[in-house]
């Protein structure tokens, strides 16, 4: 339970006797990043029915001890007759590891290389199944204003935000750019174009059905409770100091009481988190934006967090890494939002479940008649991103 919050004559800041240090979870280790795949120039079959079946050649290569930007000239996937490249995925996923990699492990940059490829693959794969039931359906004379228009787009819009990511000020250092990344401005220009195409293509499959009635919102209502439902919350603000930051506990102790004891003594707050104290918005004054119940990691913070009273300072709590005080400034308790309120949102969530079912059948209708094949097939990490003409594409 939170600790109880009598009104305060001030904080001890004489030393007190260390506890023993907190062990570590036995088990715990760092987050690891999932890389890239082998350099198979053989594979994949000529005909994607044989793919399906069959099996890519072994690589020792498969995790290279350093990560490389790939050439991109590599299929990872053949959608129907359409191969898609290697470089089709891999520009944003180098430049993503290339913002990052100072975050990530140098012996996870492969790992983590080959998960965003394959997250992008099925987005590519979904990309290119309605884009081909498009140029199936669109004559020949429809589809040569069509790509006027789309050229016409991305030379107007889409390549001067291409430049400004990029920091470049022409098409040649874009294009050069784009390269060190493993594609190139033409290549990007073409997914843009076939992307933009799916998009509009897909609104014309997919109908808004807004036939929606009172009786169907109400049903909705009374089965998604938990949407409707806002759990407590307060706005807080904190002093802290942090356990690394001191030689012991009993040192940290002192000086967060020394901070407590200036907010007693009617220093501002925020003048004081600013100063010393070593929260996440120490910078900001020390003060929280809205916090739901039950979303702090430290159960103590929590526990105070909603059960001292608005405007006074809590006692010095213990935390995982370090010691807070904290003072609630607002709070809001636990509602439901009436049946009334809420029927504008539900007739939204309602013709949104309707055109992602629309949405999913449409690309099951699609991949039911087009045989695909990626090289991640066999791949144990992710055994379903590609399907037998059969079966749907996971969304």
């Amino acid at each position: 339970m939170a600790p109880a919050a009598p009104p305060l004559s001030g904080y001890r800041e004489r030393p007190v006797l260390p506890r023993p240090p907190v062990q570590p979870v036995e088990g715990s280790r760092p987050v690891s990043w999932p890389g890239s795949q082998p350099d198979a120039t053989s594979w994949p079959p000529a005909d994607p029915r044989a793919a399906a079946n069959a099996s890519p050649p072994s690589n020792e290569s498969w995790v290279p001890a350093e990560a490389k930007l790939c050439d991109g000239m590599e299929t990872i996937a053949r959608v129907g007759s359409r191969a898609i490249l290697e470089s089709e995925v891999a520009g944003g996923v180098n430049e993503f590891l290339e913002k990052n990699k100072d975050r990530i492990p140098p012996g996870q940059l492969e790992a983590q290389r080959k998960l965003l490829i394959q997250q992008r693959l099925r987005n590519r794969i979904e990309t290119m199944l309605i884009y081909q039931d498009a140029r199936k359906t669109i004559p020949p004379d429809g589809w040569t204003h069509i790509e006027k228009q789309l050229t016409k787009q991305f030379e107007e819009f889409e390549l001067e935000k291409m430049m400004q990511r990029a920091d470049v000020k022409t098409r040649h250092e874009l294009d050069q750019k784009l390269r060190e990344l493993g594609t190139s401005l033409e290549r990007e220009k073409r997914g843009f174009m076939e992307r933009t195409l799916a998009q509009q293509w897909v609104r014309q499959q997919v109908k808004k059905d807004d036939e929606i009635t009172y009786d169907q919102m109400l049903i909705y209502y009374r089965d998604h409770q938990a949407e409707f439902t806002k759990p407590a919350r307060a706005r807080w603000e904190e002093l802290m100091v942090r356990f690394a930051k001191y030689p012991d506990k009993a040192a940290a102790h002192e000086a967060l009481a020394r901070m407590g004891n200036q907010v007693l003594g009617g220093a501002p707050l925020a003048d004081v988190a600013k100063a010393g104290s070593d929260g996440a918005t120490s910078t900001d004054g020390g003060q929280w934006k809205w916090t739901t119940k039950g979303s702090l990691v430290c159960e103590e913070l929590d526990q105070a967090l909603f059960g001292l009273p608005i405007g006074q300072l809590s006692p010095i709590i213990e935390g995982p890494t370090g010691l807070h005080i904290i003072r609630v400034t607002e709070r809001e308790e636990a509602s439901v939002a009436p049946f009334l309120s809420a029927q504008v949102d539900i007739r939204q969530k309602i013709v949104q479940q309707r055109s992602e079912k629309q949405l999913k059948e449409y690309l099951a209708s699609l991949q039911a008649k087009t045989p695909i094949w990626t090289k991640f097939d066999s791949d144990i990490a992710d055994p379903q991103l590609s399907r037998r003409p059969e079966e749907p594409l996971r969304r």
